[in-house]
């Protein structure tokens, strides 16, 4: 197995998925490659891409919902999208990028990927299996992209998924990946112990995403005053934005609060921490889920993650607050109610399957290894 990755650096999820179907290889004594679609033809166009995303992210989220929304207006009257039209200019530098890694199977976890490929496929004549991994609880826009197969999150989205398009013997039902450290047998106790969290207070933990979202900056001070400082601390996961950090910082200088920056231990955290408050993202809701952390969402990007907060409201696996004022309320009444917490964890541990990775790579195989049959889903 020699597998190309594709994703995009819009944030940290994307990568995140294609490093845990990469571990999972690893694990195989699988080869892979993981690259930027954008990036293979010009690096530029990739620096611009992400700096004008998490830029959008941390600033002015409600754009990126105007965006994201008009691209399922567009999508609808299957007129092509702007990234495909980008990326048609450069199918020379991909095929040849392609060609030359001697690949057998290719995984996209980000729509760039697919439209990429589906260049490739329709004007380069590369018919290798080719597959897109849903990271979001909702079909994107542009996803008719001519797969293989399509890995889905979860059984809950099919209908979504036809509705726009998509051929049912091509969905498989895996999950979406996720680091199987987030899965493992890591009790609160030793999270605690690792991160030198005091084991006798209640920990919420504050996730900003990758990008360090900006309009979540203000709920570390609301939650931290509404709490008894005397039990509680909130530690808040920061991602890459220092000058947010900072400014919780100042903001919050008496209070029990705590920053963390980037860190690849955010599965310590998770398991650490009574009660999670976080945007909507895909990935990371999934960790949470994975990692079985009680759950409040704050819905601060429309559009995607608007999506992910509803999906997992709607099956128990979360609370999701329109206001901050309600984001604090859900916070308090999942501290001081420990069966609420626990059959929410419950519901989590059901309905989210921590081994998608393993599943997406089986998938992958079965589509190498008998290629006239690889069309066909499993569900």
């Amino acid at each position: 197995m020699r597998t190309l990755i594709l994703t995009c650096h819009t944030g940290d999820g994307h990568d995140s998925a294609a490093r845990a179907i990469a571990r999972e290889y690893e694990a195989r004594g699988w080869e892979y490659v993981i690259a930027d679609p954008i990036g293979i033809p010009t690096k530029y166009g990739s620096r611009f891409v992400c700096s004008f995303y998490n830029g959008m992210i941390r600033r002015t989220p409600k754009a990126f919902g105007v965006i994201y929304n008009s691209g399922h207006a567009f999508s609808k009257v299957r007129m092509a999208s702007p990234v495909y039209a980008m990326i048609r200019t450069n199918l020379r530098k991909l095929d040849r990028f392609v060609r030359k890694g001697n690949f057998d199977s290719v995984i996209c976890t980000h729509v760039f990927g697919m439209e990429a490929m589906k260049g490739l496929r329709r004007h380069k004549e590369i018919d290798l299996p080719t597959f897109g991994v849903f990271t979001d609880y909702i079909t994107h826009p542009y996803t008719r992209t001519g797969m293989t197969g399509y890995f889905l999150p979860h059984k809950g989205i099919e209908a979504d998924a036809l509705r726009k398009g998509l051929e049912k013997q091509k969905l498989f039902y895996t999950g979406i990946p996720v680091d199987r450290k987030f899965a493992g047998e890591l009790s609160r106790e030793d999270a605690r112990k690792y991160l030198g969290i005091s084991p006798n207070k209640k920990i919420v933990l504050i996730m900003t995403g990758g990008v360090g979202c900006q309009t979540m900056g203000s709920l570390a001070e609301k939650v931290a005053r509404a709490v008894n400082p005397a039990d509680t601390q909130v530690y808040v996961l920061c991602g890459r934005n220092e000058k947010l950090a900072q400014k919780i910082q100042k903001d919050c200088e008496e209070l029990p609060v705590f920053t963390v920056p980037f860190t690849k231990e955010v599965h310590y955290y998770m398991k650490a921490a009574d009660v999670m408050l976080s945007k909507a993202g895909g990935l990371s809701t999934t960790e949470a889920a994975v990692a079985g952390v009680a759950l409040v969402h704050l819905k601060t990007i429309p559009g995607c993650e608007s999506a992910n907060a509803k999906f997992f409201a709607a099956m128990g696996m979360s609370r999701a607050a329109s206001t901050e004022k309600q984001a604090v309320q859900e916070v308090l009444s999942l501290l001081n109610d420990p069966e609420a917490c626990q059959k929410m964890r419950e519901t989590q541990r059901r309905e989210i399957n921590p081994h998608a990775a393993r599943l997406i790579a089986d998938a992958v195989a079965r589509a190498v290894e008998k290629p006239k049959t690889r069309n066909t889903g499993t569900g």
